[in-house]
């Protein structure tokens, strides 16, 4: 290796630092570690939200609603983009169990839903989704509210534990 490969390695290692700590900074700013675990579990759960064109809306709305940090909710909220989409259909499927009014739809039918008109189509994507939604409604919440009151328990522990230590 040369000085100047040496040289560039610890000039890009010298701004991701900075950068992330500024990112950080802005991550944090503003908020007690509570808050951010509620904005930590909120983030997490919108971001499950079995609705494709929604939950970046609904999280602006709840992060000025609770006073949230709004870079730290939608990043969670898109970070878990990809999962959302993998649990879009064990959601319907979930919702199909526990909801039997309605349209049955399997799901090879979806697939080939554009053939059976448009009324027919959204009227089937409708139910599908709020089945989804049903089945997210009674699945994540619970989890996230679990998620909240353990982390918030660590918290407590580690401001009790600083506490002790910053009063010796």
């Amino acid at each position: 290796m040369t000085g100047s490969d040496t040289e560039h390695r610890v000039l890009v290692q010298r701004i991701f630092k900075q950068i992330t700590q500024r990112l950080k900074l802005i991550a944090g700013s503003g908020l007690s570690p509570r808050s951010m675990v509620l904005t930590v579990c909120i983030g997490g759960a919108m971001g499950l939200l079995p609705l494709i064109w929604g939950t970046s809306l609904l999280c602006l709305w709840l992060g000025q609603r609770f006073r949230l940090n709004h870079l730290v909710l939608q990043s969670i909220n898109y970070l878990l983009y990809p999962v959302q989409l993998a649990l879009l259909v064990p959601f319907c499927k979930l919702g199909m169990l526990l909801i039997l009014w309605g349209p049955s739809v399997a799901p090879d039918q979806l697939l080939t839903v554009h053939h059976a008109g448009v009324f027919s189509a959204l009227s089937l994507l409708l139910w599908s989704s709020f089945k989804a939604l049903l089945a997210w409604l009674i699945t994540v919440p619970p989890v996230a509210l679990l998620v909240y009151l353990l982390l918030t328990r660590m918290v407590k522990r580690l401001e009790s534990g600083s506490a002790v230590v910053a009063g010796l």
